[in-house]
Formats: C-alpha cells, structure tokens, sequence
C-alpha cells in the first residue's frame, strides 16, 4: 500500500516505521531538515508546511494519509492555522480521494472537569484553543469530499522514550503547577502508533471518532510521585490548580479495531521508558 504522514514526528515516526516494515511505500513530509534522515531510513521525503501556502498542487496518489502535524517550536501559526487550514489544504491538494484519511486529535476536545468518564459519545465543549481547533478541524475532515471516509483518533497524552512529561520539573525540583487530585489521560506512544495503523487497516471501516487512551488515568500526584521514583528524586510541591478533569475511557477502539495495548497503564509505560529520559536522547527515524 502507498502511505503519507504529514507530520513524521514522534508519533508519526513510529507509524512510519510500522507501515515501512510492513512493506508499504511510504511518503513522509518534513519542512526541510529532515531530508536526508527521512530518505536513509527509507522513505520518501516530500518538503510541506501545512501553514505556508500554497502546499503542494498535487500529492502523492495514496491508499491512506496520517495528519499529526505538531505545531513547530517558535512558530507564529495557530492551532487553527495548523489544524483547520493546514487539514483542508492537504485535502484539497490530494489527487482523488485516499482510501483512508486518520486525523490525530485530542482528548482536550472534553471540557468536562469533575472525573467524569468521557468516551465517545460525551458531549465535546472544549475549553482550550487546542481541543477548539481540533473538534473544528474534525468537522473539517468529515465535511471535505477527501475524509468522508476518515477516521479520528482523539489521543490521550503522549509519552514514552524520550518524552516524560514533568520528567524535567522532578528533576530540578520546580513546583508543578496544578491540583495533585486532577485525572490525567494518558497513552504510551508506540501504542498510540499501534491504534493509527490499526485504524489504517482497510478491512476496518472509515467515517468513525474513536478516543485512545489506556483507561487507567492517574492522578497528577500518583503519576509525578511515579517518575520521581523512577529518576530517584523527592515529589516537589503543588501549586495551585481546580477542578478534577475528565476520565477518558477507549472502549470502542479496543472492541472495533481489536486494539491490544503494550502499556496498560502509566506505570508499564513509564517502567519500560523512564530511564532513558534525562539523557534526552532524539528519537531516531
């Protein structure tokens, strides 16, 4: 099968790698940097900003598309301008409509903020100008000729090998901002890959929202206590912070698409990805 990410980054390398090893062709965007390390990891490299116009006329005809473009460190572009306009960009400029177009969103598109459980069919009213753009950018994929096949993937927080998020303020002892008693959602990486190629699975079908986590949220205090004990540091203060947050539950995903997690919950993942986080290490094509 033919394959394009649009974002080859830390969760699009992975799956880029998974439908490489699978035999698939696959096409990998970069704004320029990365050409040479796309094209010796053997992919097809294509240069795109999704934010700069005008993206490419024509792209690559393909069985399916992976949109998880990350917004670019010091970059003026928006969450909008990324996830609305760069989406309907690229399906504007795809050939004929792809077999399969995954959209990655978020678990940010749930406001709900007293541990209730989300899936689903929860009610989705945003409160951040991330989970606002992606909820729009949903809309978008959905209502556009190119994704009436699509399917979202609304991902919990991402961690792994080389990304354990508040790894940097245990390690220098930095207040963390927040209730220690609020619900964190949460999905290792390389199960986060492992649901966008299951979602690319033509025997599967498209037009279908699915959330990904590993429904076993922490609170922020059991998960930081977790990686303070992981790097051998004391669990700094707290500070400040309200509300409980919202418990996200990936039922449907695990039922539908036979999704079967490595991780089953924060402390699988942080066991088999912690220690390799103070050194920073760049995650590798």
């Amino acid at each position: 099968m033919r394959r394009l990410i649009v974002g080859c980054g830390y969760l699009g390398a992975r799956v880029a790698r998974a439908w490489r090893d699978a035999g698939d062709q696959v096409y990998a965007t970069t704004r320029g940097a990365q050409v040479e390390a796309l094209s010796g990891a053997g992919f097809q490299p294509l240069i795109l900003d999704v934010t700069a116009a005008p993206v490419l006329r024509v792209l690559p005809d393909v069985d399916t598309v992976l949109f998880a473009v990350a917004r670019a460190r010091n970059s003026d572009a928006t969450m909008f301008d990324i996830h609305v306009a760069g989406l309907r960009a690229v399906l504007d400029a795809l050939p004929a409509p792809a077999s399969r177009v995954i959209y990655v969103s978020t678990t940010g598109v749930y406001g709900q903020d007293r541990g209730e459980w989300v899936d689903e069919a929860s009610v989705t009213e945003p409160l951040r100008e991330g989970g606002q753009a992606c909820l729009a950018a949903e809309g978008v994929l959905f209502g556009h000729e190119r994704g009436r096949d699509g399917v979202v993937l609304r991902m919990a927080g991402l961690y792994g090998t080389g990304r354990i998020p508040r790894a940097d303020d245990v390690l220098q002892g930095q207040t963390i901002a927040g209730s220690p008693d609020a619900y964190l959602n949460l999905i290792h990486v390389d199960d986060a890959a492992r649901a966008v190629v299951a979602a690319g699975d033509p025997a599967h079908g498209g037009g279908k929202t699915y959330v990904v986590s590993d429904s076993c949220p922490p609170t922020r205090g059991e998960y930081v206590a977790e990686v303070a004990s992981r790097l051998g540091r004391t669990v700094p203060p707290f500070s400040g912070g309200s509300g409980r947050g919202k418990r996200v539950r990936s039922t449907r995903i695990v039922r539908t698409l036979d999704l079967q997690l490595k991780y089953r919950s924060f402390r699988e993942g942080l066991a088999a990805s912690c220690p390799d986080t103070a050194s920073r290490v760049r995650d590798p094509l």
